[in-house]
């Protein structure tokens, strides 16, 4: 485990929701551990997920491969995840994942496009955004989308345990309702890092949708992401052409690219899509 000091060092320092020592600890049972310049999170002595970002952002292949084995000489583990900026050629026996990009906003530099401004205007006639606290309704539609959605048994295991998240206290959960107060959207927002903001999830109900909606929560984070004195919102990974045209029509630009592979593939098939599922909603 990691110490006080610790949490409060990566957390001085995240930039990728996978830094988050709560966030994954919460998702995915892990106990969060400081390898160097690298998080890693472990799950008993079976898997390990290392996140080979440094704090400090300054990635090197051979200084990521060295704090990789000294997590695996610690842990044993019979399955590793790995997910960086690049996998150097040293990792050629791991299965990998599709590449994708994480993108963000500037905030302090950010300018709200007229359409999307226009769609802000639009919603505020027929929802309300407000912070709330998660409850039956949230778990409503969380239950939605996993019915709506075909995942593997892992994936969904992640997504039943939403509500575990939304417990930690750096965790926003942001709601937008139409006139007669029912819950049609929220998001999970997370804000434990300094210069941070992380859009984390999006629900939105499937029988009354309003377009616009999800807009509007976005700018209810970016407006709190100010206030709080954070620099950029992580808005996650591209995932799809859908949701890459959310990221970009505010103004989000890819920053970092996003790689990732399992090691001992055979025991691994549950594990390979953790991280990329935890953005897809």
């Amino acid at each position: 485990m990691i110490t006080s000091a610790e949490r409060a060092h990566i957390l001085a320092r995240a930039y990728v929701p996978e830094h988050l020592p709560h966030y994954v600890t919460a998702i995915s049972q892990t106990e969060p551990f400081l390898i160097g310049d690298f998080v890693a999170h472990v799950r008993g002595n079976a898997q390990l997920i290392f996140v080979g970002y440094p704090l400090d952002e300054n990635f090197d292949a051979v200084r990521m491969l060295d704090a990789l084995e000294r997590a695996r000489t610690r842990f044993k583990p019979s399955i590793v995840s790995i997910l960086a900026p690049a996998l150097p050629d040293a990792l050629r026996d791991c299965t990998p994942l599709p590449p994708d990009e994480y993108y963000r906003l500037d905030v302090t530099t950010l300018v709200i496009p007229q359409k999307t401004r226009n769609m802000l205007t639009r919603a505020r006639r027929e929802v309300t955004i407000r912070e709330g606290k998660f409850g039956k309704e949230h778990q409503r539609l969380v239950e939605e989308f996993l019915r709506a959605h075909h995942l593997d048994d892992a994936t969904r295991a992640i997504f039943q345990r939403v509500h575990e998240y939304a417990k930690c206290p750096t965790v926003c959960v942001i709601e937008a309702r139409n006139a007669r107060g029912n819950l049609v959207a929220f998001d999970m927002a997370d804000f434990g890092a300094a210069q941070y903001a992380f859009y984390m999830f999006n629900f939105r109900a499937t029988q009354s949708n309003i377009p616009g909606a999800s807009d509007l929560l976005l700018a209810h984070i970016i407006e709190r992401a100010r206030a709080e004195g954070k620099r950029y919102v992580n808005l996650g990974l591209g995932i799809d052409a859908g949701v890459t045209f959310f990221k970009r029509k505010w103004g989000a630009v890819p920053f970092l690219k996003h790689c990732a592979c399992v090691q001992q593939s055979s025991r691994a098939d549950a594990w390979l899509g953790l991280f990329e599922q935890l953005q897809r909603v």
